[in-house]
Order: C-alpha cells, then sequence, then structure tokens
C-alpha cells in the first residue's frame, strides 16, 4: 500500500468515525426526547445516551436546538423528499395525489414532530441568519409532491403551472388545519377521520383548478 493510499484510508476511517458519531448524537437526542421531552432534553442527558462525551456532541451541533433542526430536516427528508409515490398516468391521479397529501399530513400530525417544531421555531425567532440557512435545505429539495405535480403537468393531466407554487398551494391548505392550530396549541392535533377528510377537500380544491 503507498503513502497516499495510506493517508486516504486514515482519511475515510476518520471521516467514517465521524458519522456514526454524528449518527449516535441523533439517536441519542430522538431517545432523550423521547423520554423527557424536547424542552427538558438537556445536551448532558443527549450525550449520556448517545455514549459519547459533550464536547463530541457540541462538536456536531453548536446547540440543542440546531441538533433538533438537523433532526427536523432529516424527518422531511425520510418521509417527504424520498417518498416512494410515482406517477402513473394509467391511475387514477385523484388517488395518487390523496395518497401524497395523505402522508404530508401524517408528518405534519406526528406529535414528537410538532415538539420539534415548536422548539425550532421558538430558536430560530431570535436566530434569523439560522433560519434561513437551515429552512433553505428544506426548501431547495425537490419533495415526492413536486415530482408528482411536475409528471402530472407533463402527461396534460394538470394545467400548466408552476410547480413550486402548486405544490405549496396544497400543503398550504393542509397546514391551515393540521399544522399551525397544534404548533400554537390552539387545537388537538387532527384524528384520523379528520385528517382523511382534510385531504379530501383539499384534493378536491386543488384538482378542481388544475385539472384538465
Amino acid at each position: 500500500m503507498t503513502e497516499q493510499s495510506i493517508t486516504e484510508a486514515i482519511t475515510q476511517e476518520k471521516k467514517t468515525r465521524s458519522e456514526l458519531k454524528r449518527e449516535a448524537i441523533i439517536a441519542g437526542a430522538l431517545a432523550a426526547f423521547q423520554q423527557y421531552g424536547v424542552a427538558d432534553s438537556s445536551m448532558d442527558k443527549i450525550a449520556e445516551l448517545a455514549q459519547v462525551s459533550k464536547r463530541t456532541v457540541y462538536n456536531h451541533f453548536e446547540s440543542k436546538e440546531v441538533l433538533v433542526a438537523e433532526i427536523i430536516i432529516s424527518e422531511w427528508q425520510n418521509r417527504i423528499v424520498v417518498y416512494d409515490v410515482i406517477y402513473n398516468g394509467d391511475t387514477n391521479i385523484k388517488a395518487q395525489l390523496v395518497a401524497l397529501a395523505a402522508n404530508e399530513v401524517d408528518m405534519m400530525a406526528d406529535i414528537k414532530m410538532l415538539e420539534l417544531t415548536r422548539v425550532a421555531i421558538a430558536h430560530f425567532l431570535f436566530a434569523p441568519n439560522a433560519l434561513q440557512s437551515q429552512m433553505a435545505k428544506i426548501f431547495e429539495q425537490e419533495t415526492a409532491l413536486k415530482r408528482w405535480i411536475k409528471s402530472a403537468m407533463a402527461d396534460g393531466k394538470l394545467k400548466p403551472l408552476d410547480v413550486n407554487m402548486a405544490s405549496n398551494q396544497i400543503t398550504g391548505l393542509l397546514k391551515t388545519e393540521a399544522l399551525w392550530p397544534q404548533i400554537l396549541r390552539q387545537a388537538a392535533p387532527l384524528s384520523v377521520e379528520e385528517r382523511a377528510q382534510l385531504v379530501e377537500t383539499s384534493v378536491d380544491m386543488f384538482l378542481s383548478y388544475y385539472q384538465v
């Protein structure tokens, strides 16, 4: 093995160890949030459950709130961006859109995600630059819903439209009932039946304007 290949192997090993530490911290944070709640979970508790030092936690995340934001982004990535629904021109488009909208609402109604979002919002109200940087990671991604809208439009099933605006319109309908009242503690999380009704009416409103 050459000196260069040895150096590259060491570098890769360090990177892998760092990634493993980061994953352990996120897992520890989730365990702490579940056991103590987000507000009462300290970085000490997170470090203990992650089986790493407190310094290691701070080396990866400068604050608990930044760690919370990272978890939200990771959940968004796994549940919204890579959600496995592919447009099919041979099947009913309403049923497809209902599945996509239901997936969005299920994440909004997740008790854990509501608590995480409250903590992140409270922090970022006083750190707008950090909010801009973190939110860019979400808004710049092409979600499963956006991909579906783009495919349906290309197939002639939807009118020509601005994909980002159309996506925001339908998710906005969902958030009005399933997210913002709950974030502000003005309403309880929607029941399964309420979520289904919200999805049905929101999809109908969307398609009544955009469907060809």
